[in-house]
């Protein structure tokens, strides 16, 4: 048997860098290790980003994993709330609610459709938005979506977990992809293939305009290269955070208005967004 331990310390988030460092890790290695177990029994807290990634895993090994929830009831609770358990071989607890401040673990494999404002509305109902805002946040988050699914050519399509966190007025949503990493994607088109690096190539796709797709996409779309740019521009503007890991970099993106690069020690392959949404 192979068993992922997840430690007690894995929370944070990319802003202090105090992350699921062992999760982020081993979600990373997928191609050459997926467990037979996942070991949760010593975690305190997870983030968004963590549950996203243990779903994606779980999701990966088609139901023959095993989960072993918290010992510290209150973290055993939240990831039962999030749907965590439905993605593993017989540990869900169909008695546990689902709170109206979180966004259970989803896998989209095609056009997500209504997905993108449900998923917003559920989120934002105990925040103090302005008019027009939610309707902002969900095209963001639909542009982050198709971007994976259109993309990545993910095993497992992708994964979305969110979460609200109504005495800070913020919400944290992942879209997490098993694919081809965003450098493997843009040097696939000759007008990008002199990028070398993951940290120049998530760079580039948060320019306007940058794609690897040529001349369509998988539902025969021209694709405009502007998702990422328009999220980076409204989390530049003030409106939130973003952070993107893809191969061995992840770059934040905030109100500084430049983008900082830190190296990831190992190779993540695929691609995952974390944005966190301020109420405004």
């Amino acid at each position: 048997m192979s068993v992922f331990r997840v430690s007690a310390a894995d929370a944070g988030d990319f802003e202090n860098e105090k992350l699921a460092w062992d999760v982020l890790h081993h979600t990373g290695a997928h191609r050459s290790r997926v467990p037979t177990a996942v070991d949760c029994s010593s975690c305190v807290m997870l983030k968004p980003y963590a549950v996203a990634c243990l779903a994606a895993l779980g999701a990966k090994a088609s139901g023959t994993c095993e989960l072993f929830l918290p010992s510290n009831a209150a973290c055993r609770d939240h990831l039962q709330r999030l749907g965590l358990p439905n993605w593993y071989r017989g540990s869900a607890d169909a008695s546990i609610a689902v709170r109206d401040t979180n966004l259970v673990a989803q896998q989209l494999t095609d056009r997500p459709g209504t997905f993108s404002d449900e998923a917003i509305a559920v989120l934002c109902q105990q925040l103090d938005l302005s008019v027009g805002v939610a309707e902002g946040l969900a095209t963001h988050l639909d542009e982050v979506i198709l971007n994976a699914l259109t993309h990545s050519d993910s095993p497992v399509g992708c994964f979305v977990v969110g979460q609200a966190f109504p005495t800070k007025q913020t919400v944290e949503i992942t879209v997490l992809d098993f694919g081809q990493t965003i450098r493997g994607h843009l040097t696939s088109n000759p007008k990008h293939e002199g990028i070398t690096t993951d940290r120049e190539a998530i760079l580039s796709a948060t320019e306007e305009g940058v794609t690897g797709t040529v001349v369509h996409n998988r539902w025969g779309e021209v694709n405009s290269g502007i998702g990422l740019f328009e999220l980076r521009k409204y989390c530049e503007s003030g409106g939130g955070k973003m952070a993107i890991l893809s191969g061995g970099n992840y770059l934040t993106f905030g109100s500084e208005n430049s983008a900082s690069a830190h190296r990831f020690n190992g190779h993540f392959a695929g691609c995952l967004v974390n944005i966190q949404f301020f109420a405004r």
